[in-house]
């Protein structure tokens, strides 16, 4: 046998280990400048809010940020005494009202223990990405920030019209007389229609106490402006919605200051997942708990682009329930 026969295993196998640790130790731990001591945790929220853990894997991107990471995050947090100040980044136009609503709910939890939580608005954090924004002790954002829409949405869609088309009809067999509210195959009720209204009136309202709650608005203030626009930075810091002009290294130095941090303080990144965390959770081990933190998924996701396909269009139409189908099942912010 040849040296070249001897050898080759025995260098692929170095070759191979040489990667999976430059793997572990690039991916799979946290992003951070520094994991001891005092110091500003960072975290992002980036994209539509989902309730839940998410089904995310490397075969089935979803792109979005869901509670239950972002609440066990903030727990542990609030567990990390080292931890002196939270820096929540939002890059979101939204999403699940009750999931909005647990964000929301994690970051008081943070901000009652006495240290500050301070927001910085990307591009755009509207809807129930100003929900939960708005319990922060200071939020900033960028004159171009798109924000506000302090508003509720229940979307149904009805392809009655697509039925008559094909010749299809629905036979729908229920026990309670809204049982099939919303029903996409035929027209809804006045009365329907008036209970959904109610329903999203008072989901409606308890937005807009929650924005009471962490602006300190007054009734009359939140009326005025909780009719579902939106507004950019400039106009928001007028209505008082946001406290200051400014970008993420402007909210860190303030969070710092707060805090009682030196100017050369520690950044912890938070809740970053890793491609050997992702891996793991592909193969049926230890679950990604972030999706929108997942750059291959994404990349993957937009290379079969499932969402924008009309096929897949076409049969979640027609083989789904849109009440319960996808990212808009379900009272949204």
């Amino acid at each position: 046998m040849s040296k070249k026969a001897i050898y080759l295993p025995i260098i692929i196998a170095i070759v191979f280990g040489a990667l999976l640790l430059g793997t572990i130790s690039s991916c799979s731990m946290p992003a951070t400048t520094g994991v001891f001591g005092d110091r500003i945790g960072l975290l992002y929220i980036e994209g539509v809010i989902m309730s839940g853990s998410g089904d995310t894997s490397l075969f089935n991107p979803t792109g979005g940020v869901t509670s239950d990471h972002i609440v066990e995050v903030v727990n542990q947090a609030i567990d990390d005494t080292g931890i002196k100040a939270l820096v929540v980044r939002i890059n979101s136009p939204g999403g699940s009202a009750a999931a909005s609503q647990e964000i929301y709910a994690a970051f008081k939890k943070f901000s009652d223990t006495g240290r500050p939580v301070i927001v910085s608005m990307g591009d755009v954090a509207a809807s129930g990405g100003y929900y939960i924004a708005s319990i922060a002790d200071e939020i900033y954002a960028n004159p171009a920030t798109l924000t506000g829409s302090i508003g509720v949405i229940f979307d149904l869609l009805n392809y009655e019209g697509l039925f008559n088309i094909l010749g299809l009809s629905a036979n729908t067999i229920t026990a309670g007389e809204f049982k099939d509210i919303g029903s996409p195959t035929r027209p809804m009720t006045d009365e329907e229609r008036q209970m959904l209204q109610d329903m999203l009136n008072q989901v409606h309202q308890q937005f807009k106490d929650a924005v009471k709650e962490g602006r300190g608005f007054t009734d009359q203030e939140i009326n005025d402006i909780a009719t579902g626009m939106i507004f950019n930075g400039e106009d928001a810091l007028k209505l008082k919605l946001i406290d200051k002009l400014g970008g993420l290294n402007d909210a860190m130095d303030r969070a710092a200051e707060l805090s009682g941090l030196p100017k050369g303080y520690t950044v912890d990144h938070l809740g970053k997942t890793g491609l050997l965390d992702q891996l793991m959770s592909d193969l049926g081990g230890v679950s990604a708990p972030n999706p929108g933190n997942n750059a291959i998924a994404g990349a993957l996701g937009q290379v079969i682009g499932a969402q924008q396909n009309p096929f897949y269009k076409l049969w979640s139409v027609i083989l789904l329930d849109p009440r319960v189908a996808g990212e808009n099942a379900g009272i949204q912010y």
